[in-house]
């Protein structure tokens, strides 16, 4: 299973965005093409399975057509190795680097920037960083069997580590979450608080399941 895909035609409109998206700056798509190149090649790397194509795809239809919000949706999961845990300043640092060779103004270089990095934490006083940040975690309140495949994916990227780890690790990110007086900061993604509640209890039970069958398979050995 390859995870998340886009829909029929959807790689055509994505270049439609992006193209979109320079030429309401005044910039010509066509002399910066290998950049549009290397973000698509970017987000169908093989470790892919959820942070792809189609997350991108779905964050540009969530998000009102800003400049730094697209920018930001383009750029902030454009370093993406879950071996790492420095994605988040990789990519705002790739996403400094190839506005300023767009001739992109600084202050929205800085803006676009600020918005990867908060991606870390996921939390910000920015309404529109917040709004970003709420639709990057709009999948946590997604029906529950596309939560249960998102849920698939990141195991999938994470294959590499055992599985008692991971199912550590992840009970604590779910935990943070629901520890949260609200897990979405602004009043458009309220609605997916309740179902992102309700699918994060879900999964920590799973995960409580999986962790007790694996400590009785290795105390049976």
């Amino acid at each position: 299973m390859r995870g998340f895909s886009l829909a029929h035609g959807g790689r055509k409109r994505l270049i439609g965005r992006w193209n979109a998206l320079l030429a309401s700056l005044k910039i010509d798509p066509g002399a910066h093409f290998s950049m549009l190149d290397d973000l698509l090649v970017r987000h169908t790397e093989p470790q892919r399975f959820y942070h792809n194509l189609a997350h991108l795809n779905t964050l540009l239809e969530l998000l009102p057509a800003k400049p730094h919000l697209e920018f930001a949706v383009w750029f902030h999961d454009a370093v993406y190795d879950p071996t790492r845990t420095d994605n988040e300043a990789q990519s705002a640092g790739l996403a400094q680097e190839s506005l300023l060779r767009l001739g992109v103004e600084p202050s929205l270089i800085q803006k676009v920037t600020h918005i990867i990095r908060a991606t870390q934490d996921h939390q910000s006083d920015d309404p529109d960083t917040a709004l970003f940040l709420d639709a990057d975690l709009s999948i946590l309140g997604a029906e529950p069997k596309i939560y249960r495949a998102y849920a698939r994916a990141i195991r999938q990227e994470y294959a590499w580590v055992p599985e008692a780890l991971f199912l550590e690790r992840r009970a604590r990110l779910l935990q943070k979450f629901l520890s949260r007086e609200r897990i979405y900061q602004t009043e458009a993604f309220a609605h997916l608080e309740q179902p992102a509640r309700e699918n994060l209890a879900k999964e920590l039970e799973t995960l409580a399941q999986h962790t007790s069958g694996t400590e009785q398979a290795s105390a049976s050995q």
